[in-house]
């Protein structure tokens, strides 16, 4: 592509990288740079921690739901739905058992029965 197709943008973006691109790579590759990256993510997810801290406490003040809690209630929701497609199964398989002379319960539905909790 000749030089005065491109547009000026990428004439000057070309023309810093070729003076900064050398040393900016040395830069990365240090040990140096390393820790210090490592350093900001760890101060980064440390200040995210406080901050949700903050306002989970701040949504318990006025009694709302954070988002811890609608995280856990989502969990929750989730576990008692595999519960209720598990049993559907179950019943299923029973009723197939039952229209075809069997004994009414699979050896599956049989084992897998929980006891209930109360």
């Amino acid at each position: 592509m000749a030089a005065s197709k491109r547009p000026v943008w990428r004439i000057l973006f070309d023309a810093a990288e070729q003076r900064v691109g050398p040393a900016a790579e040395q830069l990365v590759r240090t040990d140096g740079f390393a820790d210090a990256v490592g350093l900001v993510s760890r101060l980064n997810q440390e200040s995210k921690r406080r901050a949700e801290r903050a306002l989970r406490q701040g949504w318990h003040l006025f009694n709302l739901p954070a988002g811890s809690d609608v995280k856990r209630l989502s969990e929750q929701v989730g576990r008692l739905e595999r519960q209720v497609r598990d049993l559907r199964r179950q019943l299923d398989e029973t009723a197939k058992g039952e229209r075809h002379g069997g004994s009414g319960r699979s050896a599956a539905s049989a084992t897998s029965r929980r006891p209930r909790q109360g």
